[in-house]
């Protein structure tokens, strides 16, 4: 199996005393190519003021769920729409919240309460490739990679942090397996490396269901 480092690069910009706000944040792999979706863990000074009606969305556009990584607080209701002109049938078995949405189309919003902490997977039981995350936390303050690997933290006048935990989907679904990174120093820039590797990839029979849909064009 082919292992890969990622680096995690941090950009800093700070005159004397003052600490920025916000730090830049690079993922790379070994062969120089932006590690998506990565997400950066700072555990949190003090508890997060807790409130009420938060929510965020997952939706679902071109057979995906989008964002493919979320971040939300314990009793956060996040919202499904479904932004296709076909139906989806959402669904997830994970400990920190077991869950189904049924068929639906793009003319219904279901929420669900995630009120758990931990990281939930979430399917589609039509769309076999649909997957995404959701962590579940307010122990840290999370900040997932984009496109090009890169995403903020924001330190809120704290020094960057000298060790940050990493998790990426490809370590598990457990936040447990997120990895301890030490920071260093050089010339202003902090770097880390953290080891993960990909999953095997299995061919999997699609479901009767989606097998089903299939034949219909959907």
């Amino acid at each position: 199996m082919k292992r890969f480092f990622v680096g995690v690069f941090f950009m800093v910009s700070a005159v004397q005393n003052v600490v920025a706000d916000t730090v830049r944040v690079e993922v790379v792999a070994a062969d120089g190519q932006p590690l998506v979706n990565a997400a950066l863990l700072i555990e949190r000074e003090k508890p997060s003021v807790k409130v009420p009606g938060q929510s965020a969305v997952v939706d679902q556009v071109d057979k995906q769920f989008t964002p493919t990584v979320s971040a939300v607080e314990p009793g956060t209701d996040v919202v499904f729409p479904n932004s296709d002109n076909i139906r989806h049938h959402v669904y997830s078995f994970s400990a920190a919240k077991n869950f189904e949405l049924k068929l639906y189309s793009d003319k219904e919003k279901p929420s669900v309460n995630f009120d758990k902490a931990g990281i939930v997977t979430l399917g589609c039981n039509i769309h076999d490739q649909m997957v995404a995350y959701v962590l579940v936390s307010d122990e840290y303050d999370v900040a997932v990679t984009n496109e090009q690997g890169i995403a903020e933290l924001n330190l809120e006048e704290r020094e960057p942090p000298a060790e940050i935990k990493v998790w990426h989907y490809w370590m598990g679904d457990e936040l447990s397996k997120a990895q301890s990174v030490q920071l260093t120093s050089d010339s202003g820039k902090l770097t880390a490396q953290v080891q993960v590797s990909p999953p095997v990839q299995k061919d999997k029979e699609p479901s009767r269901l989606e097998q089903r849909f299939n034949r219909r064009g959907n």
